[in-house]
């Protein structure tokens, strides 16, 4: 017993000596703190990686979004661009058509007939034998003209009898007007559901074809809501959500000159509107008439000049057209125009004046830059663009649950959701140069074929190949002076007028770089985007959002 007490006392006075002196197990007790830290910074750096993949993920929905809606909007632009030229097509049309039904320069035929007939037989009688022939071809072939007079007047009043009912139903009916204004109506919405939709589906975590079926989908939209995204004007309008009526505020940069619609009332400008339009009907509706007489009476104006029915036709038919414009139609079925600049002028005369005052012309692609100058000193170029060209998308969610919710925080989730956005621009793109073969057939490749060109969209014409009926061509050396001359860069020839008789308006990502910016984004779309929480960034003006948003 006294051995275990002096054991027992002696190991109690050693045991602060043993435990200064033992460092058994303090490794473990560092690993501990050392993993916590370890873990902790796991934690923040995959929630960093996270959110900003998140944030990368909803920048490109944006993008894709914004996009999507401009498409949407160019081709609306195309769209009344197109039935601008059907409604001078129609008017085209219609003269040739009535001329048919008429029948007028057909009566005028017999007495030209009957002039070449004299003349025919006058010659006949003379001693020369050259004239003797000639006389005799005149009068044989007068009757063989007349029949092709008649032939033809038949088809077209054939034709007319079938087709102007037509026509005339969709000038009086002012069905082409009809279709612009709901074009007008309805491409604002469709972009704005495209923008939400293509933005919707940027936001699942898994093909759009497996929606409806995945919990785990659920979930995250249970947690996060669905992505959305609104399309907004500059002016702080959202597309399609305010009165699409108004021609000084509609989504599309478009004004209607008819007198009777409701465009006119609301202009200031209303007279020089119909001046500008009927002038650019007339044009127009004379070109797709001259186009259709010279394409359709080919025969009479190469090979039967005797009839001089060509020239006669010509007449009647541009008789028929001043009629449809000036006594049936005179104010209504107008084509629509682009809205004016500030200087109350529109942007294709602007553009002329600029070009006017140097030597240079907007086809030379290399001097363009100076005709744009010019431009800007007749008008506020940039703000005009950005008013009525310009559009901004911005795409909408409520941010993602922290990782490790206890230890960090988004200080921006508290009063907002999570934003990103874009900027696009409708725009008539200016010619490319390419490369283009001349001077000499082009060189054989080895395939035996010949490439013919169908025609297409500017950029994407489609290719015919045909078998190669001739010698395939040696390609001159490539240093030659033969290569130089035959291989030259030229611009493409589509048209560049700004005018809403182009039909090849495109639409590209820009800088988000509007004005009024800030105030697009604390600005609630209302409507389904009501419960959306916007961020409060004050006074901030572009420069601060441009340290606090990579866009």
């Amino acid at each position: 017993m006294q051995r275990l007490t002096s054991t027992v006392s002696r190991c109690l006075k050693d045991l602060p000596r043993r435990v200064h002196n033992d460092e058994r197990g303090s490794i473990s007790i560092v690993t501990v703190f050392t993993l916590l830290m370890f873990t902790m910074i796991l934690v923040m750096i995959v929630n960093v990686g996270t959110h900003i993949d998140d944030k990368l993920k909803m920048q490109n929905a944006s993008d894709a979004a914004t996009y999507s809606g401009g498409v949407v909007l160019a081709r609306g632009m195309n769209g009344l661009a197109f039935s601008n030229h059907l409604i001078s097509d129609v008017f085209a049309m219609t003269a040739f058509l009535r001329e048919g039904r008429d029948r007028n320069a057909e009566s005028l035929v017999p007495p030209v007939l009957d002039a070449w007939t004299f003349a025919g037989e006058t010659l006949a009688r003379s001693r020369f034998p050259k004239f003797t022939e000639l006389g005799a071809a005149m009068v044989d072939k007068v009757p063989k003209e007349q029949e092709a007079v008649t032939a033809y007047g038949e088809l077209t009043a054939a034709a007319s009898e079938l087709s102007l009912p037509v026509f005339e139903y969709i000038l009086e009916a002012q069905l082409i007007g009809e279709f612009q204004r709901s074009l007008l109506q309805t491409v604002p919405n469709l972009a704005q559901s495209v923008a939400n939709e293509v933005s919707r589906r940027h936001g699942l975590l898994g093909p759009s074809s497996l929606e409806g079926r995945s919990t785990l989908q659920a979930d995250y939209e249970h947690e996060r809501g669905r992505q959305r995204a609104v399309l907004w004007r500059t002016s702080v309008l959202p597309v399609a959500f305010s009165d699409e009526s108004d021609p000084l505020s509609r989504t599309l940069p478009v004004v209607d000159p008819d007198p009777f619609q409701n465009d006119y009332p609301q202009l200031l400008d209303a007279d020089v509107y119909l001046e500008i339009a009927l002038r650019q009907r007339r044009n127009v509706a004379r070109k797709f008439l001259n186009d259709w007489n010279f394409d359709r009476l080919r025969l009479f104006n190469h090979d039967s000049k005797m009839s001089a029915y060509f020239h006669l036709w010509r007449i009647a038919t541009c008789g028929q057209l001043e009629r449809l414009l000036n006594i049936e139609y005179p104010v209504t079925n107008v084509p629509m125009l682009l809205r004016f600049t500030d200087v109350d002028e529109p942007m294709e005369r602007l553009i002329r004046q600029a070009e006017e005052n140097t030597r240079l012309k907007r086809f030379r692609d290399d001097h363009f830059p100076w005709v744009m100058n010019n431009l800007r000193g007749l008008v506020d170029l940039d703000g005009y663009l950005e008013e009525n060209f310009h559009f901004v998308g911005v795409t909408y969610r409520r941010h993602r649950t922290e990782l490790g919710p206890g230890l960090f925080t988004n200080p921006l989730k508290v009063d907002a959701d999570a934003q990103t956005f874009s900027q696009i621009s409708l725009f008539v793109p200016r010619p490319r140069k390419i490369l283009m073969h001349g001077g000499g057939p082009t060189p054989d490749d080895g395939d035996g074929v010949d490439q013919v060109s169908l025609g297409g969209t500017f950029g994407f014409t489609s290719q015919l190949e045909v078998p190669r009926n001739r010698p395939p061509a040696a390609l001159p050396p490539e240093d030659s002076l033969e290569r130089v001359l035959r291989e030259r860069w030229l611009l493409e020839s589509y048209p560049t007028h700004w005018d809403l008789l182009n039909q090849n308006w495109m639409v590209q990502l820009v800088p988000a770089t509007a004005e009024r910016l800030p105030e697009i984004l604390q600005t609630n779309p209302g409507g389904d985007f009501v419960d959306v929480r916007l961020p409060n960034y004050g006074e901030s003006e572009n420069n601060m959002l441009k340290r606090v948003n990579s866009h």
